[in-house]
């Protein structure tokens, strides 16, 4: 009980003490820039606490504990996430007012302090977000009428950073408009140093930039800034400078109705209703009652039309006043006079009067019929001109249109100074021509010029000189679809003869080797050609005959006639068969050829197009592809395991006829996957003490998904650990004895017929035990799979590699032999002789025969390893040899003693030869 109380109070000294040597520590903020990459270390507490086995831990327990690691044995305090001071402030992690300080607590403990510190971080501002304006363009709108000085607020660019980081200045790049001047302030502006006039300039575009950051690495941003002028009535309408004075016009009175006489033009720059102009004419000119009866004036485009006759005798003079005027507020008007002089023309047409010889026929003063026989030069008209007018507006002169040319008939002659004769000046013929028109036109010399025509038909009178004749004159082509109707109606003839009221009869003409088209063919009264059967393109696609036409007096014409039937698609198609089965091996390339469907159809121009039922297509598009002359293609690779067949149907379509057929692929299995063991490794056996005389037996189960033979798996065994075990071909495992453990690898093979697959399982265990309890956990790859081919190959990888090492190897020992040899002979040549002991010396000239190679040790002591002598006195080289050992080790100060491992060359009777 005594003790108890005493451990009490030690332990409460203890806290005591504790708790005395705590303290509260205030570190000075730490600088940490915000682009500090993570993992950057911040701060290391543990150099600021006295010596002690400490552990730290954050006592904060806020979001900023996201950003940091703690180091808990060293106090390192490093960056765990990027610190973007924006981000800090957006989260209200810190007051970004003026600077962002972040705030953490940290609980130090040792075997006797708990220091509880406080760590201020200041994450520094970096430029690391670029300035922008909200807008890519903007519009502003200004009168005028603005005053001078007057201030253009303009848009500020943003930037989250803060200063100097943050925008610091604004700039017009490339201002060329002098009327403006640039003010920039924290909120930039433009002042109006020069009077805007909308007229002049509408628009000024601004290229706006501001600018951030410190000089050396100052960066900018820029927007568009557009500034629209807004207009103000202060124009008054301006006629067109060639409208300003008087304008005089010369006007007809034969000037018709509706003619526009001339269009005054104003313009006013002012834009909207301030340059919209109207035109009315004066209050002095509205007095003038006639001037508003004969001359109308467009109130919107200024037009001023004539709307009445004018009269040269009535008035002979007009004076127009025209005013201008916008549609703006206190608009001022504008005049411009316009002044119309009327001018006298000639008013009175000529007069033409005509008659006709005996043998033509003149109707109506306007139509004329003569025989198209009728002799060449013959006058058919007579005529006389006449005008009331007198000089040279009286004068007239008669001219026929069209005018005389190759093709002309008639020829205009004067007779005497007002009579002229019509005369014929080529051969008529009415079946050429019946009919021909004319004008004649009499036309005086005032001006402007008055004429008078007259219209004339000339009718030719028929005589009897023509044959029949088709409306086609080449032949008749007629192309006719098949299983016509009975009785069908192909053609009407039409024929006429040229000449007047003749008659002419059609018949049909057949050649002797086509008598059977009378029972075809047939031409009614009405000349319709009538097919009296149905016509099969199967059986005869062509036909050829003759139809006659001839009039009363015996002209006959002969025109053939071709008829070409067109194959209808009147014949179903059809498959052969139902169904048909195509068989594929497994794994082909793209676009192999599995076979062609082919149907049937009796109509020689139909084309089949062959497609895959909607229904099948969906399913299998991934897979077949169909070509519309009916080949099958694979579109991919087809795995047998994956999909043993494919079964779709497939759609003949003629156009108009269909069938379809039932399509089966089978995938023949090829032998392309390796036999794997299902049987893991380790595998325990628990034995059944009351069988201990029976023999065990253990199934190995194994998997391959080909078929077939290329399925079949047989098992063998490599490298058993005892001879008490085997294995069956079908996997089956036998124990004749009974040990704990066996151990050894376990080869699969397949029965493929071209090629075999076989799989190795290395280090298979087998643990046979007598309680579930006693099952070894083992976790280590108790099979390992190999590839013969991939065994071959780490095979030739391992020779290889062992070669190369050999010859490396070769080579370095060969540069260092001719390195130590260099320097042998150096050493040689520049070192005397007397460096060796006498006694090596002498052992040297006594012996120069015999070559002796001594090998050193690292020890300190000179060793002899190997002695290669030619002499065949063997006891003399033993003999010096140890007598140089003795020495070697009576005098360690000799040339040849050294304290680190040396090397002893070959030495003969002379150092030339050694040379050479």
């Amino acid at each position: 009980m005594s003790c108890s109380w005493l451990w009490l109070i030690v332990y409460q000294f203890l806290i005591f003490i504790t708790l005395c040597q705590s303290r509260y520590i205030r570190l000075p903020s730490v600088n940490c820039s915000e682009l500090s990459p993570i993992g950057t270390p911040i701060t290391q507490l543990l150099n600021i606490l006295p010596p002690s086995n400490w552990g730290f831990t954050f006592l904060t327990r806020s979001s900023v504990l996201s950003y940091f690691l703690l180091d808990d044995l060293k106090g390192t305090i490093t960056v765990k996430r990027p610190l973007d001071r924006e981000d800090l402030c957006r989260l209200n992690l810190c007051s970004c007012l003026n600077e962002c300080l972040l705030k953490l607590e940290i609980n130090a403990l040792s075997d006797i302090h708990t220091h509880i510190i406080y760590v201020p971080i200041l994450i520094l501002d970096e430029n690391d977000n670029f300035c922008y304006f909200s807008n890519d363009i903007y519009y502003l709108n200004i009168s005028e009428s603005v005053r001078l000085n007057s201030r253009i607020i303009l848009p500020i660019a943003h930037d989250p950073d803060q200063s100097p980081n943050n925008v610091q200045s604004y700039s017009i790049v490339s201002n060329n408009y002098t009327e403006f001047r640039l003010d920039n302030q924290i909120r930039p502006s433009l002042i109006i140093v020069q009077a805007l006039d909308r007229e002049v300039q509408e628009k000024y575009f601004f290229h706006f930039c501001a600018y951030e950051g410190i000089d050396n690495q100052k960066r900018s941003c820029c927007t568009k800034i557009l500034l629209i002028v807004t207009d103000i009535n202060d124009n008054s309408p301006k006629f067109q400078e060639n409208q300003q004075s008087p304008i005089i016009l010369k006007i007809s009175e034969l000037t018709p109705i509706g003619t526009e006489l001339i269009q005054m033009k104003a313009f006013d720059p002012d834009e909207g209703l301030n340059g919209q102009i109207r035109y009315a004419f004066s209050k002095w000119t509205r007095n003038d009652a006639t001037i508003k009866t004969i001359f109308h004036l467009n109130t919107e485009n200024g037009t001023i039309t004539l709307v009445k006759n004018l009269d040269y005798e009535e008035r002979n003079n007009y004076e127009l006043q025209i005013q201008a005027k916008d549609l703006g507020p206190n608009a001022v008007p504008t005049y411009a006079t316009v002044i119309i002089e009327v001018t006298d023309e000639n008013d009175w047409p000529p007069e033409m009067f005509t008659f006709s010889p005996a043998d033509v026929q003149l109707i109506n003063n306007s139509v004329i019929y003569l025989l198209e026989n009728i002799s060449l030069g013959t006058p058919i008209l007579y005529i006389t001109v006449s005008d009331r007018d007198t000089g040279e507006n009286g004068r007239v002169t008669l001219e026929i249109s069209p005018p005389l040319d190759k093709d002309s008939i008639l020829r205009l002659e004067n007779v005497t100074d007002n009579t002229y004769a019509l005369k014929t000046i080529r051969q008529l013929d009415r079946e050429e021509k019946s009919f021909y028109s004319f004008t004649l036109f009499a036309s005086d010399h005032g001006q402007p010029k008055q004429t008078n025509e007259n219209f004339f038909e000339l009718h030719l009178i028929d005589v009897n000189d023509c044959s029949p004749s088709f409306v086609n004159t080449s032949n008749y082509t007629f192309e006719l679809d098949e299983n016509n109707q009975d009785n069908f109606l192909l053609h009407t003839f039409e024929v006429y003869d040229p000449d007047e009221h003749d008659q002419i009869t059609l018949q049909l003409q057949f050649d002797s080797s086509d008598n059977d088209y009378k029972h075809l063919f047939k031409l009614n009264e009405r000349n319709q050609l009538i097919i009296l059967q149905s016509l099969d393109y199967e059986k005869q696609s062509f036909y050829q005959f003759s139809i006659q036409a001839e009039d009363k007096v015996g002209h006959r014409t002969l025109m053939p006639i071709v008829i070409q039937i067109h194959d209808l698609n009147d014949n179903p198609v059809r498959f052969p068969t139902n169904f048909t089965r195509f068989h594929l091996e497994e794994n082909q390339p793209n676009q192999t050829f599995i076979g062609q469907i082919q149907a049937e159809d009796n109509d020689k121009n139909n084309q089949i197009i062959y497609s895959i039922h909607p229904d099948d297509f969906i399913r299998i598009k991934h897979w077949i592809e169909l070509n519309s002359n009916g080949y099958l293609y694979t579109k991919r690779s087809i795995d047998r395991e994956q999909i043993n067949q494919i079964q779709f149907r497939i759609i003949a379509n003629d156009s108009i006829h269909t069938d379809i057929i039932s399509i089966e692929i089978q995938i023949l299995d090829q032998n392309d996957n390796q036999p794997k063991l299902l049987t893991q490794s380790p595998y325990c056996y628990i034995y059944n003490l009351t069988n201990s005389n029976q023999t065990i037996e253990i199934q190995f189960e194994g998997y391959d998904p080909d078929e077939n033979q290329n399925g079949e798996i047989i098992f063998s065994m490599i490298n058993p650990s005892s001879s008490d075990i085997r294995i069956l071909p079908n996997g089956l495992v036998i124990l004749d004895g009974i040990f704990q453990e066996y151990k050894f690898d376990l080869k699969l093979t397949d029965q493929g017929q071209l090629k075999n697959f076989s799989t190795i399982y290395r280090n298979f265990l087998l643990y046979i035990v007598y309680e579930p309890s006693e099952c070894r956990n083992d976790s280590s790859i108790s099979s390992i799979e190999i590839h013969p081919r991939t065994f071959m190959y780490l095979i030739s990888i391992i020779l290889i590699s062992l070669v190369c090492f050999i010859i490396i190897i070769f080579l370095i020992c060969c540069c260092f032999y001719y390195r130590q040899r260099q320097q042998r002979i150096e050493s040689l040549r520049n070192k005397p002789t007397t460096h060796l002991t006498p006694s090596f010396s002498s052992s040297l000239n006594d012996e120069a025969e015999n070559d002796t190679l001594l090998l050193s040790s690292p020890s300190p002591q000179f060793t002899a390893m190997t002695t290669v002598s030619t002499s065949t006195t063997a006891t003399n080289d033993s003999t010096r040899l140890t007598t140089f050992t003795d020495r070697l080790s009576a005098n360690k100060s000799s040339s040849l003693s050294s304290s680190s491992s040396s090397t002893y060359v070959k030495m003969s009777r002379s150092f030339e030869d050694e040379i050479l």
